[in-house]
Order: C-alpha cells, then sequence, then structure tokens
C-alpha cells in the first residue's frame, strides 16, 4: 500500500467536493424536468403540470394570481438550476486534467461510465451496489492509499442486486429501459448476454458485467431472478453474499481513468475482507482464483487497521459472519502481523 501524497490528497478531497455540489446541483435540476402549460377546460384555463414526453401530468388549479405565479418561479427555478448544473459541469471537466496529472485516476472508463449510469438513475445504493474486485477503488479512496496494480486489475464488474427493495429502471426524461441489460447498453451499446449465461453480459471488448443475488432464506422460496422482462438478464444466485447485504454499505467517491469522480457504493470493507477470506478457503473455488482472494482480504484487512482505524473487527459489527469464521481470520492475520500488535485483530 503505497500513500497519497499530499498534493494527490488535496486534489482527491477537492475533486470529490466539486464532484458532491455537482451531484446536487444535477438533482436539483432534474426536480424540474417537465413543464408547466396552460390548459382550457370548460371554458377555463387550469395550470398543467407535464412529467413526462408522453404528456402525463397533472392540474395545479384553475388560473388565478397565485397560480401564475407557481407558473413564473417554475421557470425561473428551472433556468437557474439549469444554469448552476451547466456551470459545476463546466468545472468537473476542467478538474479532470489536473486529476490526471497527479495520476489518482483509477477507475477504469468502462466500470466509470456504468457506475454513473447506475448513480443517475437512483439504482446504486437503493437497489443494486458493486461487489468484487472494483470495490477496491473505493476502499483506497477513503484510506488515501493505492493498493498494487495486480491486486486491483480486472476486467469485470460484479453487480449485487437486492431484491428486497422495489426497484424502477427509467428515468422520466426519456423512454424508460424496460430491462437491466438496457441500462448497460445506455453505456455500451454492444452488450450481450454471454454465450448463453443469462446472469453475465459482455460487450464487444470482452468486458463482462454479472448480477448477482443472495439465495432465498428458504430453500422452498421463489424470488424473481430478472429486474426487467422475460428478455432480460437473469441474476445468479450465490451463496452466502447476503452477509454482504446485511453489512452497512460505504460509499466513496473515487477517480475515474478520464479524471472525472465517480460514486461508489460497496460493502463495508470489513465485510469485504472477511467474505472473500471465505471464498478462498471454499473447495469448489476456482483454484487459480483463490490466492487473489485471499491476499485481497489480507490487504483490504491491513489497510482498515491502519488506515481506517475507526472501523473496527468487533464481533458486534460483523455479527452477520460466523463466529468461527472471525477467529480463523484474526488467526491469519495475527499470522502475518506477528511482530506488531498494532495490526492484530480484536474482536
Amino acid at each position: 500500500m503505497i500513500p497519497f501524497t499530499e498534493l494527490q490528497s488535496k486534489t482527491h478531497i477537492n475533486a470529490t467536493q466539486l464532484y458532491e455540489s455537482f451531484r446536487d446541483a444535477q438533482k436539483k435540476a432534474r426536480s424540474y424536468r417537465g413543464s408547466m402549460t396552460w390548459k382550457k377546460a370548460k371554458g377555463k384555463e387550469y395550470l398543467f403540470k407535464v412529467q413526462d414526453n408522453y404528456g402525463n401530468g397533472k392540474s395545479l388549479g384553475v388560473r388565478t394570481p397565485e397560480t401564475e405565479e407557481i407558473h413564473e418561479a417554475f421557470y425561473k427555478n428551472k433556468a437557474n438550476a439549469k444554469e448552476r448544473f451547466k456551470s459545476l459541469r463546466n468545472e468537473v471537466k476542467a478538474q479532470a486534467p489536473l486529476c490526471k496529472s497527479v495520476k489518482i485516476q483509477r477507475v477504469p472508463i468502462i466500470a466509470s461510465k456504468i457506475l454513473r449510469e447506475l448513480d443517475q438513475r437512483n439504482l446504486l445504493g437503493n437497489h443494486v451496489m458493486v461487489v468484487g474486485t472494483n470495490v477496491l477503488y473505493a476502499y483506497e479512496a477513503a484510506a488515501g492509499i493505492f493498493f498494487d496494480n495486480k491486486s486491483i486489475a480486472t476486467e469485470d464488474m460484479d453487480i449485487l442486486w437486492d431484491i428486497r427493495s422495489k426497484l424502477r429502471l427509467g428515468i422520466e426524461e426519456d423512454a424508460d429501459p424496460k430491462d437491466f441489460i438496457d441500462v448497460l447498453r445506455k453505456v455500451d451499446k454492444s452488450f450481450e448476454l454471454y454465450h448463453g449465461q443469462t446472469f453475465r453480459v459482455a460487450n464487444e471488448k470482452g468486458y463482462m458485467v454479472d448480477l448477482l443475488k443472495a439465495m432465498p432464506q428458504r430453500m422452498t422460496m421463489v424470488e424473481r431472478d430478472r429486474i426487467g422482462g422475460p428478455s432480460d438478464m437473469r441474476a445468479v444466485e450465490v451463496k452466502n453474499i447476503s452477509w454482504l447485504l446485511s453489512a452497512q454499505k460505504f460509499e466513496q467517491v473515487a477517480i475515474g481513468y478520464d479524471g472525472i469522480p465517480v460514486r461508489i457504493i460497496a460493502p463495508d470493507p470489513r465485510a469485504f475482507a472477511l467474505h472473500k477470506f471465505w471464498v478462498s478457503e471454499q473447495k469448489d473455488r476456482d483454484p487459480r482464483k483463490k490466492g487473489r482472494d485471499r491476499e485481497q482480504a489480507i490487504a483490504v484487512a491491513r489497510m482498515v487497521m491502519e488506515y481506517l482505524p475507526h472501523l473496527e473487527f468487533t464481533s458486534e459489527d460483523m455479527q452477520m459472519f460466523p463466529a468461527e469464521l472471525l477467529m480463523d481470520f484474526k488467526t491469519i492475520i495475527d499470522d502475518q502481523e506477528e511482530d506488531d500488535d498494532d495490526f492484530s485483530l480484536h474482536f
């Protein structure tokens, strides 16, 4: 783990603050989507709020001085919100070369675009989150360190769907996608189902996205496995990934290869480390992947203890994991750090 330099830390903090302001402006601008118009009915004029491109909306009442004020305020505030959004968007773009010059750009372009699309549609954090190697970009940004490039290299993305939440895919200002795969195709139209594996899509460059879900609590339970219709991706059930859903969500802004910030919602890094360790111990795990699973688990645990000490590996916080697993992981970490008590795990 290589710590950020002072300049890198300062640049990352500034980029994060600016991006948060941009996202607030973006939400405000989106709140003024649609239009207001006057419509005549039965000899009277009514103020009508149009909410989508199909003309759907609702009446705000008959024309009066009050509704005229509402009409005027709407367009005034809409113009101000749009101007602020454009201004902050330009500021974010202008800052991108600086982020790249100090070498804090980390998240691959395709991953950044997918995450921004999910965030824009209010899916990220509310219905889906990132799991797998891509979460390391969030953890290292929070800790102010760089993991070894070999540890974070990946050509795919794992997205965990929380089926407990009611999910609406579309955004009102354009044609609503009916399937999750259509959301991904907004980023890259070449995404297609991969060799009959309905939980996985790949683009023309071979970048893959997997859609995962937790196994039902009872074997007799029948749950949805598609976000959209019958032609959509079918989420694959993954054993014990419910541990990650039960842990706290971890939110962090990282920097994409394009120098533009990207918001990442991931599992708590402690939960990620424990789950990765458990995966590395499974007999049916691909032997070629076990070593990397274990290395990532240990690296994230050490990062937490050294750079995020407020996140303690307590039995209370990690109660979703079996006690035996916690103790086994503690033994592994203690063996790694046997000469340094500062980095031993205390449950």
